[in-house]
């Protein structure tokens, strides 16, 4: 019987929240489409007699998966954690009307597995595609062992299951333990502002003490073999990584203080309105800070290794792609769904007189102000690792080309300004009055 109250909560939920709903389910199929295709190669390659093509393609298949599965732990749980966030409000009401804590968290629970086995199909049949594909181009190149075949079938589909379950599960709980013990009166006045609230002391701790494991990380690859420091990079750029993760919206305050003085000097009342606003919704935009930064900082490692490499193979280029392509678009979906909930906002704007184009300049100075965080988090991460590691393993950061720098920065501005216009046009046809009276476009 409580299952059934809980999908009836749930349903509610996503009714008040279509966009939440839709930002996660879109979260949810990438990554099963990746964890799909990357599980394939490493089982279908484990099914062929041992040589070493059979053996270079097993561990690229295995490295894959390996940081698939650690990315789609990561953004699902930032999505995640979003979406019950933006549901703050309706979770304090059911609160004031007498709804216990723990029907609270049954209720996420019970969006968050549906969500998944939705979006396990389609992510599982996206994912076969795109395996087929890779190996296409690997057999084209040459580099497919004798006897090969592409197969995708349980073994890729149990585990993408198993990401899918867990690490929406994991993200839905973390999140709403913090919505069921926020008192209603005080999760009622904090939904005022999308976002506010101080991040919690645990966080900031644990950002730091992961941030040193990640130094004291690249201080022992330095002093390892050049062998040994090539395989361990990968582990340190992923601690970089889980840093920036935890510390999200220290990144974006501090981004915000770097572009406020230009904000305020060039961007006039949108500037202003854009710098308070990054700096209430700091948390929030952690979510977003995050993807931008791993493909970043995964982008600048891969390419500074392809640049040294002797030459570029399918397999090196199409992972490179796979993975900038994903965290891209997660970080779009992400910044979508960031924009979506601030339909009253902007119409509050409207009301007392500011014209269309003026929401937009705000949105554009926001955008400038999360690219910033995002691309500048990533940059150094990668930057820590590829300085004191590159010269040592024959791959110099210093040999990546300046065009390639210029390309993935702004390659990586334009998807943040993209994302945060992309529903702007709609959002901007709704009547203010409409608006205000309305929780997300």
């Amino acid at each position: 019987m409580s299952l059934f109250r809980s999908t009836g909560l749930a349903t509610a939920s996503v009714k008040a929240r279509p966009s939440a709903f839709a930002g996660t389910f879109a979260a949810l199929v990438f990554s099963a489409t990746v964890t799909t295709a990357c599980v394939a190669l490493a089982v279908s390659a484990s099914r062929v007699p041992v040589s070493p093509k059979q053996a270079e393609l097993y561990d690229v298949g295995i490295a894959f998966s390996i940081l698939t599965i650690y990315m789609a732990v990561f953004v699902i749980g930032q999505v995640m954690s979003l979406a019950v966030a933006q549901r703050g409000r309706e979770s304090a009401l059911l609160r004031a009307i007498g709804a216990e804590p723990k029907q609270i968290r049954r209720m996420v629970a019970t969006e968050a597995l549906w969500t998944s086995l939705l979006a396990l199909p389609v992510g599982y049949g996206l994912g076969a595609l795109l395996a087929h594909v890779w190996f296409d181009g690997m057999a084209a190149g040459g580099m497919v062992p004798d006897g090969m075949t592409m197969s995708v079938g349980l073994i890729p589909l149990f585990t993408t299951a198993s990401v899918l379950v867990v690490c929406s599960q994991l993200g839905g709980k973390i999140a709403a333990w913090r919505a069921s013990r926020t008192r209603p009166s005080a999760a009622l006045a904090e939904s005022a502002v999308q976002g506010s609230g101080r991040p919690g002391r645990v966080r900031a701790t644990a950002s730091l003490v992961v941030l040193a494991a990640a130094c004291a990380l690249t201080v022992v690859a330095g002093v390892s073999s050049a062998k040994d420091a090539a395989s361990e990079i990968p582990m340190v750029l992923l601690a970089y990584l889980v840093a920036i993760g935890l510390g999200g919206p220290w990144i974006g305050r501090l981004a915000t203080a770097v572009a406020t003085p230009l904000l305020r000097r060039y961007g006039g009342v949108a500037g202003e309105l854009a710098v308070a606003g990054a700096r209430a919704r700091s948390r929030r935009l952690a979510a977003a800070i995050t993807p931008i930064a791993m493909m970043t900082a995964f982008a600048v490692a891969q390419f500074v290794t392809l640049t040294g490499a002797a030459e570029m193979d399918w397999m090196a280029v199409f992972g490179t792609l796979l993975y900038a392509g994903f965290t891209g678009v997660v970080a779009a979906n992400t910044l979508v769904m960031l924009t979506l909930e601030r339909l009253r906002e902007f119409s509050l704007l409207r009301t007392v007189g500011a014209e269309k184009r003026q929401v937009k300049a705000i949105v554009v100075a926001e955008s400038a102000i999360t690219a910033l965080a995002g691309l500048g988090a990533g940059t150094l991460a990668a930057l820590a690792v590829l300085v004191p590691l590159g010269q040592k393993v024959g791959t110099p950061v210093s040999e990546l080309p300046v065009w390639v720098w210029l390309a993935m920065l702004i390659s990586g501005a334009g998807l943040v300004l993209a994302a945060y216009c992309a529903p702007l046009a709609r959002m901007l046809r709704v009547r203010p009055i409409e608006g205000v009276t309305r929780r997300s476009a």
